[in-house]
C-alpha cells in the first residue's frame, strides 16, 4: 500500500504481481471525488445500463462530467498498465456502478469467482493465462468505503495458485484491506478470485471502475446493443478525433 507523497511505481506493480491486487491511497482529491459522485447520480439518472444501478462506457459523458475520462487514461494507471502489459493494451470496461442498502447492483458477483468474462476466448491464450497478466481493473475509491458498506473481498495471490475457490472458504483467506479509504485507487488482476459484498450501511456504495487488457481480450463492456440483439463496438468519434493520445490509444478499435 502506497501513499501519494512518494509513489514507486516498481513497487505498486510488484504488489499487483505478487499479490493480485493493491491499494494506492490519496490519489483522488476530495474535488475529484465528488466530480465522480455528482457524474455517478447523474448517469444513474440520465443513462440506460445492462442493470439498474450499473452504467457503461462513461467516457461517453466526456462533455457534462470529464473526470471520467481523466480516471480512465490517469497517469499513475497508464504506467502500472504499460508495466504489466507492455505497449499493446486497450480499455475495454468504463462503468459505475451503486450498491444500496440490501440491495447489491449485480448479485452473481457475490459469489467467488475470477474475471472470467476478461479472458481471451482462445484455449492457447488461457495456457498462458497460468503465467501471465492479460488485464486488471483500476477500481476508484470516491466514498469511505467501510466494512459495513460492502468493499470487495479479495484472496491475495490466488492468481499464481491454479487453486479454484468457492464461497465456503475460510473468512480469513480474504486477507486484503476491509476499509477503503476515500481518494484511494484499488488495481487488481482479472484472475485474482474475488467476491462483492452486501452494503448494510445507510450510504449508497458508488464506485467507478475501469479495466485494461491485452488485443487477445474484446472490448466485452463497452459494447452497444442493436436492434437485432448483436453487440457492437462503436467508438466515440469525437474522442478519437480530439482527445489525447492515451484515450485515443485505449478506445481505438482492435
Amino acid at each position: 500500500m502506497t501513499n501519494r507523497s512518494a509513489i514507486d511505481v516498481r513497487q505498486i506493480v510488484r504488489s499487483l504481481q505478487t499479490d493480485g491486487v493493491t491499494l494506492v491511497e490519496n490519489q483522488l482529491t476530495d474535488d475529484q471525488c465528488q466530480q465522480a459522485l455528482d457524474g455517478i447520480e447523474w448517469g444513474l439518472q440520465n443513462k440506460a445500463g445492462p442493470q439498474p444501478l450499473q452504467r457503461q462506457r462513461t467516457y461517453e459523458w466526456f462533455r457534462e462530467f470529464p473526470i471520467f475520462v481523466e480516471l480512465i487514461e490517469n497517469p499513475l494507471v497508464i504506467q502500472i498498465a504499460d508495466a504489466c502489459l507492455g505497449q499493446e493494451y486497450h480499455l475495454i470496461c468504463a462503468e459505475i456502478t451503486r450498491n444500496e442498502k440490501d440491495n447489491h447492483y449485480l448479485e452473481a458477483v457475490k459469489k467467488t469467482h475470477q474475471d472470467h468474462c476478461f479472458f481471451p476466448e482462445q484455449s492457447d491464450l488461457l495456457t498462458q493465462m497460468q503465467t501471465r497478466m492479460f488485464g486488471f481493473t483500476a477500481q476508484w475509491v470516491v466514498l469511505d468505503i467501510p466494512p459495513e458498506m460492502g468493499p470487495t473481498e479479495f484472496i491475495p495471490g490466488s492468481q499464481r495458485s491454479g487453486q479454484r475457490h468457492t464461497n465456503e472458504i475460510a473468512p480469513s483467506d480474504f486477507s486484503f484491506r476491509s476499509h477503503f479509504p476515500r481518494g484511494s485507487l484499488v488495481l487488481y488482476d482479472h484472475r485474482v478470485w474475488h467476491r462483492g459484498t452486501d452494503n448494510h450501511s445507510e450510504t449508497a456504495r458508488d464506485l467507478p471502475q475501469n479495466c485494461y487488457a491485452l488485443h487477445a481480450v474484446d472490448k466485452v463492456q463497452i459494447m452497444t446493443t442493436c436492434e437485432d440483439g448483436a453487440e457492437i463496438y462503436v467508438p466515440c468519434s469525437e474522442l478519437l478525433e480530439s482527445g489525447s493520445d492515451t484515450i485515443r490509444k485505449l478506445l481505438s478499435p482492435v
